[in-house]
């Protein structure tokens, strides 16, 4: 007998493909001839405001449990914790000392961060993310002093380990240090001066392996007014001594750091796949840079909006398509891992900004209780990584592209997986909200025929990440494969469906991962 769920689950499905749109996929190929580079497990990473580790991991006796919780989620599905990078602006006011508690801050009265010193403990909230977590260790290139950046890597090979070690990063967003903590001049070349002339003080005081470094973390967008990127710090010569493991910069889409471009960071502006393909498509020649040069690219810090996202925006649903459609449109153009940052309302962002201090707005999850969000809980935002990590998959050996989709808000990627054919992942951001009518739920509903590649005998599965609309902020109303994660467990009866006749329907505001 079937479930009542099922029923409804099946008369929904009914309704829904009746009154959908259908759209023909050009065919996709069965072999990867034209797909990435092989897909990183750890491509949906994660940057943690350096201030505001202990906030997230808590400590030895203390750790932090809803923390470890999704960790284990994300390793449940590709097999490797995601890599961790506590860096961000604060780090640059960093100094270790080995006498220090775990975290001391020096605040303005307006709640400025502006100075950090941290002791041995401080490294006790890494122990609460998977041992299978890489770390990247970003130090204080802002204050001008090497003594301080060694301290800190020495303090962190010590207490890390190089087997957690991915890479060592000096300073963030250094294309921002023109006029405050260096002079108006600052430029790319002197920026490559430094990191040539840091890495080599460093590389020989420390003993360092020869390519460990993480260079870049830039902020701005690269377009021709960039003042550093990728492309120019190679040209410099920045990678003539063989230290650079990796290339780094910083995507922020949107942005609430002033009135004019906080007008804009609306979620019709966010949900849009073209927006989104159009912006990334930006980093193609720094992409294309590092790997000529045989480094791997990342994107060491991201998120949708900068200056810690926006209210009704970043805390919606909305966020965890934008964050599927970015992140996985970021890996078909090679990029090896995106770092979603978390973290807090920081006041010396900027003098205009809309945010006042407190978690951000962005955050994948509210780590403890607080007067803004309440109780600690995972955002609505949480399951976008569910759905990448299923698509990345857990053998190590999966490809993905961009398939054209006669539709502009329909985003189709194809995974292959040790070159065949494996999963399918569908996003339509199409807009549909909480308040919807059935007419305008309809409207944005679309079907495809997958009959193509439903082999004969074959239980083809669909998975899906939904919620009541776009605009939803209930975590424990968003759900992935039927089931919510508010509390970092799974709570809720899990549905998969079967794809019965290779046709599948996918509502506006929603996405699901087929599996062949």
């Amino acid at each position: 007998m079937q479930s009542a769920l099922a029923v409804l689950l099946c008369l929904s499905t009914i309704l829904f493909v009746r009154a959908a749109q259908r759209v023909d996929l050009p065919t996709i190929p069965l072999s990867p001839n034209d797909a990435s580079q092989i897909l990183d497990r750890s491509l949906a990473s994660l940057s943690i405001e350096f201030s505001y580790l202990p906030s997230f991991g808590g400590n030895a006796s203390d750790p932090n449990t809803l923390t470890q919780e999704l960790m284990q989620r994300l390793v449940e599905r590709t097999g490797v914790g995601p890599d961790i990078r506590p860096g961000g602006i604060t780090v640059d006011s960093t100094q270790f000392s080995p006498n220090a508690s775990a975290l001391e801050l020096d605040e303005s009265s307006s709640g400025g961060i502006w100075k950090t010193t941290y002791g041995p403990a401080y490294y006790e909230s890494l122990a609460v993310f998977p041992n299978s977590s890489k770390i990247v260790i970003d130090v204080n290139l802002g204050n001008n002093t090497v003594q301080f950046a060694r301290d800190e890597i020495q303090a962190a090979v010590k207490y890390v380990g190089w087997d957690r070690i991915r890479a060592l990063e000096l300073g963030n967003e250094p294309d921002h240090f023109a006029g405050g903590s260096r002079p108006s001049t600052w430029a790319s070349s002197d920026y490559t001066a430094q990191f040539l002339g840091w890495t080599s003080v460093l590389s020989r005081n420390l003993s360092l392996p020869k390519d460990i470094f993480q260079s870049g973390s830039f902020a701005e967008d690269p377009t021709s007014q960039a003042p550093m990127t990728t492309v120019s710090t190679i040209e410099e010569g920045i990678d003539t001594t063989g230290v650079i493991k990796i290339f780094s910069q910083h995507t922020y889409q949107y942005s609430t750091c002033d009135p004019a471009r906080d007008a804009i960071a609306t979620l019709p502006n966010l949900i849009n796949h073209q927006n989104i393909t159009a912006y990334l498509d930006l980093w193609k020649p720094q992409i294309a840079a590092a790997r000529s040069a045989g480094k791997e690219f990342v994107v060491g810090e991201y998120s949708s909006v900068s200056c810690s996202g926006k209210q009704n925006v970043t805390d919606t649903f909305g966020q965890a398509l934008w964050l599927a459609d970015t992140v996985l449109y970021g890996a078909s153009l090679n990029i090896s891992r995106m770092y979603l940052h978390q973290g807090a309302t920081l006041v010396l962002q900027s003098n205009q900004q809309a945010n006042s201090p407190g978690f951000s707005w962005y955050d994948l999850w509210y780590p403890v209780e607080t007067d803004r969000y309440g109780a600690p809980r995972a955002s609505p935002s949480f399951v976008a990584y569910l759905l990448i990590t299923e698509a990345v998959g857990s053998s190590g050996e999966s490809q993905i592209s961009l398939i054209p989709a006669p539709s502009p808000q329909l985003a189709v990627y194809a995974i292959w997986d040790q070159s065949v054919l494996s999963r399918i992942a569908v996003l339509n951001l199409g807009i549909r909200n909480v308040t919807a009518s059935d007419e305008e739920k309809e409207a944005t509903t679309v079907s495809l025929d997958l009959s193509e590649y439903v082999r004969e005998g074959s239980n083809v599965t669909v998975k899906r990440m939904t919620a009541p609309g776009l605009d939803s902020k209930d975590s424990s109303a968003v759900t992935w494969a039927g089931q919510s994660y508010a509390d970092g467990i799974a709570s809720g009866d899990e549905v998969v469906e079967t794809l019965h006749g290779g046709l599948l329907t996918v509502q506006g505001s929603e996405g699901v991962l087929v599996r062949l």
